[in-house]
């Protein structure tokens, strides 16, 4: 009875902690211009209300990959010298799901005259 008593509290913790199930969010990032691809491009990913952040930075080929992100909406902020920063609010991350954000950037010497401009293009593609 005592060997219960210890264990199973031990196991319902290591239950709930394995329960955290988390969603992989990734793309590519692309000069809007050339349509190269961007390395060095900071990418950020914020739980909204807390301070739960994670970053990384594009490689040679543009590519970024958060693999465990909490299962709700998150802030995805792009930030590169040179280049208008972008943020994209309400990217919904679902559980066990691969969330793929394909995003061009536009250079900051080209600017933009409104608000709705075409630049950044940012494609939202869910996969399973």
């Amino acid at each position: 009875m005592l060997f219960f008593l210890l264990v199973f509290p031990l196991a319902l913790w290591a239950r709930a902690d394995s329960g955290k199930i988390e969603g992989i969010l990734h793309g590519y990032v692309t000069d809007a211009v050339t349509k190269k691809p961007l390395p060095g491009v900071t990418v950020s990913a914020m739980v909204p209300g807390t301070n739960n952040s994670k970053e990384v930075m594009t490689d040679a080929d543009g590519y970024f990959r958060f693999a465990q992100l909490p299962a709700s909406q998150v802030t995805v902020h792009f930030d590169k010298k040179g280049y208008q920063s972008y943020k994209r609010p309400n990217v919904t991350v679902k559980e066990r799901t691969s969330v793929k954000l394909n995003v061009e950037f536009l250079p900051e010497d080209l600017g933009t005259d409104s608000e709705n401009a075409e630049y950044p293009i940012l494609r939202l593609l869910q996969a399973s």
